[in-house]
């Protein structure tokens, strides 16, 4: 499922655009909004980005601006532009950095459903290619270098990496990490099958991460016990520079960089699904930095919660160290709880997360994280599990509780709106009247009646 992302500071615009996105069954895509260059740029930095439709005439930062940066963090995005003006320098601009589209807003929806359709479809061209290629190297065995492998597991046992370098039999390797500088650690979990810990498997999910990873990471790679691929991450000063907050100083916003490899993850395990056939987990540690003698016990840890949500039944997990608890890690005890108790649980957890969060952000990637799961698997699992789609879920929640609040309080409507999640009163009802039959306030004024 690719996701789309509609960007004008005319937030009717947006909303129209993403009932008619939405409304349209020739699409299958995850469509979000945001009605600032600012608001995109956030997005982008929590999720993956494959289409961008966006206004080229905003405050603040312009389409082509904000084009720079959604392709710094996503950069097979497809870009589409919508304008009120025909202007050469804004189309020569667009032109030159290879935008699919340009498209006046007084052409109508066609045009734009036309340029995303031919945007989808050049990146399933490009899906197609990425994989014939990966295809042909499946056979090739990648050697691990034997001194590389061993070096990160003693670094992961807690040895510190400055004296291990200077050991005469790693003075020679060319070791990306720095030791005093903010790092952090991945580790893979393979689904069960006969293959399942074979090197060349192992090394195919290898290659597809390093397709992925963008050259702002430093990056060492292992397999540890001959069955866990583990990989030490560190980000360059730039990509640290964005992921600052100004309000305390320039400290980082470590949630924020790990929200920003979740959506790397989400790219890994779609392509290891298509490609290879099998589910990867991933587990995230927290930053090492000053505490490398926590590695192991983290490692550990992460490798406990991915073999128990495998045991029970679980796939494409994304588990962050910094988000798990003592309660969660007692229910992949051995025997603890049965497959159907797990996935109750899970169910009740996204209920609570919906119900908890109905005015806030209730995209599938904030549910996902929720959950330690892919947002695609997310989907998938829900339906499977439940029988139901779960945006219809949360939509029917949403109504529930409009219904609620105009029966039992004197809130406005536009309050009301604001409460169960819909960002403006006009967009609220539409939704309304399309599920009721009446308009918000003839539902009120028909229950005053009553």
């Amino acid at each position: 499922m690719y996701r789309l992302l509609i960007v004008d500071d005319e937030p009717v615009i947006v909303n129209g655009l993403v009932q008619l996105f939405q409304e349209n069954e020739q699409f299958e895509l995850d469509v979000c909004r945001a009605y600032s260059a600012k608001e995109a740029i956030e997005i982008a930095k929590k999720m993956k980005l494959d289409i961008l439709v966006s206004d080229i005439r905003m405050p603040q930062k312009n389409g082509l601006q904000l084009m720079d940066e959604i392709t710094y963090y996503w950069p097979l995005c497809r870009v589409i532009f919508l304008t009120g003006y025909s202007e050469f320098d804004y189309v020569h601009e667009a032109i030159r950095k290879n935008v699919d589209n340009y498209i006046l807003k007084t052409e109508g929806i066609d045009p734009i459903f036309e340029a995303v359709r031919e945007a989808t479809n050049k990146l399933d061209a490009e899906n197609r290619r990425r994989i014939q290629e990966e295809k042909a190297k499946l056979h090739f065995q990648i050697a691990e270098p034997l001194l590389r492998n061993e070096l990160v597991e003693r670094v992961l046992n807690g040895e510190p990496i400055e004296p291990l370098l200077a050991e005469p039999r790693y003075q020679e390797l060319d070791f990306e990490i720095a030791a005093d500088q903010d790092t952090f650690f991945l580790i893979g979990g393979l689904e069960a099958g006969e293959n399942q810990h074979s090197r060349t498997l192992i090394a195919s999910v290898q290659q597809a991460f390093a397709n992925y990873l963008p050259a702002m990471f430093a990056c060492e790679t292992a397999v540890l016990e001959g069955e866990v691929p583990i990989w030490l991450l560190q980000p360059g000063e730039e990509l640290l520079g964005r992921f600052q907050t100004i309000e305390s100083a320039g400290e980082l916003h470590w949630n924020g960089l790990v929200a920003y490899m979740r959506g790397i993850l989400e790219l890994v395990q779609n392509e290891c699904e298509e490609l290879l056939g099998t589910a990867v987990s991933f587990g995230i540690s927290g930053n090492l930095n000053g505490r490398w003698d926590k590695a192991r016990g983290q490692f550990e840890m992460l490798r406990k919660h991915l073999r128990g949500r495998v045991s029970l039944g679980q796939s494409m997990v994304v588990v962050d160290i910094e988000k798990t608890n003592a309660q969660e890690e007692a229910l992949y005890e051995r025997g603890r709880m049965q497959q159907e108790d797990m996935k109750s649980f899970v169910i009740d957890q996204i209920h609570r997360y919906i119900l908890e969060h109905l005015s806030g952000d209730l995209s599938l990637t904030a549910i996902a994280e929720e959950v330690h799961f892919n947002p695609s698997y997310l989907s998938r699992y829900y339906k499977q599990a439940t029988g139901h789609n779960l945006l219809e879920y949360i939509q029917t929640k949403r109504l529930e509780g409009a219904t609620h609040l105009m029966r039992e309080t004197n809130l406005k409507l536009n309050e009301i709106a604001a409460r169960v999640g819909f960002e403006t009163h006009s967009y609220f009802t539409t939704f309304f009247k399309k599920k009721m039959g009446v308009s918000p306030q003839e539902y009120r004024n028909k229950q005053c009646t009553l």
